[in-house]
């Protein structure tokens, strides 16, 4: 089973405001800016996506099937089987078959990540950045982070980029903020991709590079991403590294709109769009 933690209501979202950043005249003729503030959400982790696994098996298992899979999983984790101790720390943190005690999840949680597996070690990062069970260490949080972003985790990679963007836990570094935001992009996140693109549009911990910024745009937008749809639309409406292209922004503000992105529906009332 596969295991995930409940959103810790810390991080980076790309917002939008009515003027352009100090330093950046992207955007100079539109109602939007790359903006960057600390509201997203740290993402992957430990128990209550693994919750939904857990829970779904209820009606398949039963009461027995429960003690059965515990007693295995308990014996298993025991004898060093991290994969055992991760979700028998998921049964812990979400009360599956067992009394709910996040403190018992988190030492579950601990034995798996010291074994280097990668979902506990982002459940621990999740679990400190959010102070659940007991006690907020952003420090320790970078820490257990940066072991899954160096496994390659894209949930850590991005998780550590916002850490660092912060300065939550480690020494505020736009630059390498960039660098592991660059990675979860290269993996295909989209919301990484849409963050890059904002940095490189706005000088943000990064050169101004406006043919970078459309090309993380893009990519965000082409997998959904309403706000790197919205942002591309402004891009070529103002015809800042692209061709001014109207109609293509239009098309790109019109899928954002649809999303509800309110910005991208006054843009299309100003074009006379409907």
């Amino acid at each position: 089973m596969k295991s995930y933690v409940s959103a810790v209501p810390l991080f980076v979202l790309l917002v939008f405001g009515m003027a352009c950043p100090v330093g950046a005249d992207v955007g100079a003729g539109s109602n939007v800016v790359y903006e960057i503030d600390s509201r997203l959400v740290l993402r992957g982790g430990a128990a209550e996506g693994n919750a939904a696994e857990f829970m779904d098996s209820d009606g398949l298992v039963g009461d027995n099937g429960k003690k059965k899979t515990i007693t295995w999983c308990r014996k298993a984790a025991r004898n060093g089987n991290a994969q055992a101790q991760y979700d028998l720390g998921s049964m812990y943190y979400i009360g599956w078959g067992v009394e709910k005690d996040k403190s018992e999840a988190i030492i579950w949680f601990r034995k798996a990540a010291e074994l280097g597996h990668i979902p506990a070690q982002n459940a621990l990062g999740l679990i400190y950045s959010s102070g659940e069970g007991g006690r907020q260490d952003n420090v320790e949080a970078a820490k257990w982070f940066r072991m899954a972003a160096e496994q390659g985790d894209v949930d850590a990679q991005y998780n550590l980029g916002c850490m660092y963007y912060n300065g939550w836990g480690v020494e505020q570094d736009k630059h390498e903020a960039a660098k592991w935001c660059h990675k979860a992009a290269a993996q295909g996140d989209a919301q990484a991709q849409c963050i890059l693109g904002a940095m490189y549009a706005k000088n943000d911990g990064v050169n101004q590079d406006l043919a970078e910024a459309i090309k993380w745009f893009r990519r965000g937008a082409e997998q959904g991403n309403p706000i790197a749809q919205h942002n591309l639309a402004v891009l070529y409406e103002d015809g800042k590294g692209v061709k001014q292209d109207k109609q293509e922004a239009i098309k790109w503000y019109r899928l954002a709109a649809r999303q509800g992105v309110t910005q991208s529906q006054e843009a299309l009332a100003l074009l006379g769009e409907h």
